[in-house]
């Protein structure tokens, strides 16, 4: 191959068709910072308000949204964010989305955002993804970046981000019996 690009890209796919669906909890390292500290100050608006003090860190990142425009991680500055990275046709993806969706309508009242981020390259995957599991929280894709800047090892891979956008903790894979635990950290990051 002469495209070192598309090489890449297979390597990524190889690695979650490897990796996925896997089930143990791990604790993923937290994203490595910047040699020099970047506290890049970005502007966003939130409902007539523009909150200049959002600080970039290693766990930023703004994707396109299946659904158009842009998720930018900045536009909800100041509240936890739970995540879960994802492909269609992942039987664990698919046995994850209704518990997140779940949190997502039980918490976002409270103050928790939820994202999921598709591998795909096109919006395609995760509006039909969307679709077919009836998730009502927004979709980003081309997340093949963020998951490696994340040390992501499969899909799912569920992150919860505290208030700060730091890692709080990370799941590897879904069972059932992660619920509680996902539940109690989610309360512990709105209080």
């Amino acid at each position: 191959m002469k495209n070192p690009g598309i090489l890449n890209l297979m390597l990524i796919a190889a690695m979650a068709a490897c990796s996925a669906c896997g089930k143990s909890e791990t604790a993923a390292p937290a994203p490595q910072e910047p040699a020099a500290p970047q506290r890049t100050i970005t502007a966003t608006v939130k409902a007539d308000k523009v909150d200049l003090s959002y600080a970039r860190k290693g766990t930023y990142f703004k994707l396109p949204n299946a659904n158009g425009g842009e998720l930018d991680l900045a536009a909800y500055s100041g509240k936890p964010v739970l995540m879960m990275f994802f492909t269609e046709n992942c039987s664990y993806c698919r046995k994850a989305a209704p518990f997140i969706q779940s949190m997502h309508k039980t918490y976002s009242p409270k103050g928790l955002n939820t994202v999921g981020i598709c591998l795909s390259d096109t919006a395609d995957s995760p509006k039909a993804f969307a679709k077919d599991m009836g998730l009502t929280f927004p979709l980003a894709y081309k997340g093949e970046h963020t998951f490696i800047t994340y040390k992501a090892q499969g899909v799912p891979f569920i992150y919860l981000l505290d208030k700060s956008h730091e890692i709080q903790k990370v799941w590897g894979g879904y069972d059932s019996y992660f619920d509680r635990e996902i539940i109690e950290n989610i309360e512990k990051s709105l209080k």
